[in-house]
């Protein structure tokens, strides 16, 4: 826990440095697209603009443009590459992607760009939903969680984005000026807190369809950004950099901790979510009522008219090899230390970490379907030393391209949850409490003896 939260630290540092001051870059011209008026007309024009907010989540592209910039390639680059997880590859020097494992991107990347466009036309279309919603004849208590499902997602996406980029031009309309400033960190954290807020006390306990946002999503969200903003305020993010807007010096992180824990306590009391038994099917392509066990919030991969994304795992989230094995590029590979961070009786070891995936490696059947299974991992010396977290299903047994996946990829676990509320434990005096509470992960995938 202490080791991820470094990570993101050290991550939200070294963009905020990179994009302080850099005003050509951060552009603040909307990206309104003059069309959704016609969609706010009935019931099912309005559910169809809901879909396309969503829909920015993992979209392959946004208005035909910004390719990857969204969670489909580019942000599991920006928020994992360059870390004491995984670096660039020798080798790799595609611009779009290789600067992110090496430390040396810059306001100019091309995919900052798209990552940029992708996000804020998101909460550019939220915004739409919220101002014509109320308009639409129908339902009032579908209406009334469709505006909720939107305060999610504009709050999710001001959340990355703020990672990212940290102060920025706050959109809450769609009509919008393209010289509009960028507003400090602290008025942005209190819309994101809002939005969620709003989510967390509107929404039902069940999603009304598959993917979409719940009561624990927004509750789990909410969580992330209070011991984000407590986490950043006690390492003294971004203090070194005498940039106003970017400061942390407003938080009370005491009182986000509280805040943190009783929203914790409440996912953990009162939500069906559960530590779902088996670790590796919360990663791979076709074990989807598995990972319903445990998420909270998902990107939804799927063929449907009504969705259509595909989420890119082949570019280093899946084994090296052949991709009719379903095996990937391995971009991005892992260190060694985190290799020695691993429990040796903690068995995400032996499924995170692995080596090459050919069509002659033996295979399982997991619920009728087969996986070709990767050599396994002696050492991180081994020549194929790679990231296998993720798992395409055999290449034979697609309907879809071999370098896409159809299945859903988790965002936010219970997992996640409990480790959230143990930090939230400990910071507010609770230590004996915080280490059982991270126990109860642990025990599901390494020893007593690896416990704490």
């Amino acid at each position: 826990m202490k080791k991820l939260k470094t990570i993101l630290i050290v991550k939200i540092l070294v963009i905020t440095i990179i994009f302080t001051g850099c005003t050509e870059y951060l552009n603040t011209q909307p990206y309104s697209f003059d069309t959704v008026d016609k969609l706010y007309q009935s019931e099912e024009g309005a559910e169809l603009g809901l879909t396309g907010c969503y829909n920015t989540l993992n979209a392959e592209t946004v208005q035909g443009t910004a390719w990857g910039g969204s969670f489909h390639a580019i942000i599991p680059f920006m928020l994992n590459g360059g870390t004491d997880e995984v670096v660039t590859r020798d080798g790799v020097t595609d611009p779009y992607y290789a600067p992110y494992g090496n430390y040396t991107y810059s306001s100019q990347s091309p995919s900052l760009k798209s990552n940029w466009f992708v996000l804020f036309a998101g909460i550019n279309r939220t915004n739409y939903l919220l101002e014509k919603i109320d308009g639409v004849e129908m339902e009032e208590e579908r209406k009334a969680e469709m505006k909720a499902e939107a305060h999610f997602l504009r709050g999710f996406f001001y959340f990355y984005l703020s990672i990212a980029y940290g102060a920025l031009p706050i959109y809450e309309e769609s009509e919008q000026s393209a010289s509009a400033p960028r507003e400090s960190v602290q008025e942005v954290y209190q819309l994101i807190i809002d939005d969620l807020k709003y989510a967390y006390e509107n929404l039902e306990k069940v999603a009304s369809k598959p993917g979409r946002a719940d009561k624990w999503s927004a509750a789990g969200y909410l969580a992330k950004v209070y011991t984000y903003l407590a986490s950043c305020k006690m390492n003294n993010v971004g203090a070194d950099l005498n940039f106003e807007l970017n400061s942390f010096a407003w938080v009370d992180a005491n009182a986000m901790y509280r805040e943190a824990l009783k929203v914790t306590n409440d996912i953990i009391d009162n939500s069906d979510r559960l530590l779902t038994e088996n670790y590796d099917y919360l990663f791979r392509e076709t074990t989807g009522a598995w990972q319903e066990e445990e998420s909270l919030f998902s990107l939804q991969g799927s063929k449907s008219v009504s969705n259509g994304n595909y989420n890119l795992l082949v570019l280093w989230q899946i084994p090296i090899g052949a991709p009719s094995a379903g095996a990937g590029f391995g971009w991005l590979r892992p260190t060694g230390e985190i290799y020695h961070k691993y429990h040796a009786s903690d068995i995400r070891r032996s499924h995170n970490l692995t080596q090459y995936l050919q069509t002659s490696n033996p295979t399982e059947n997991i619920e009728g379907v087969n996986y070709f299974i990767p050599v396994a991992l002696e050492s991180p010396l081994d020549g194929g030393y790679c990231v296998g977290k993720y798992r395409y299903r055999d290449a034979a047994e697609k309907d879809i391209t071999i370098t896409r996946s159809d299945g859903d990829i988790i965002l936010l676990r219970y997992a996640d949850i409990l480790f959230l509320n143990a930090e939230a434990l400990y910071f507010t005096g609770k230590e004996q409490q915080a280490r059982e509470r991270v126990n109860e992960v642990l025990a599901r995938v390494a020893e007593s003896e690896f416990q704490l």
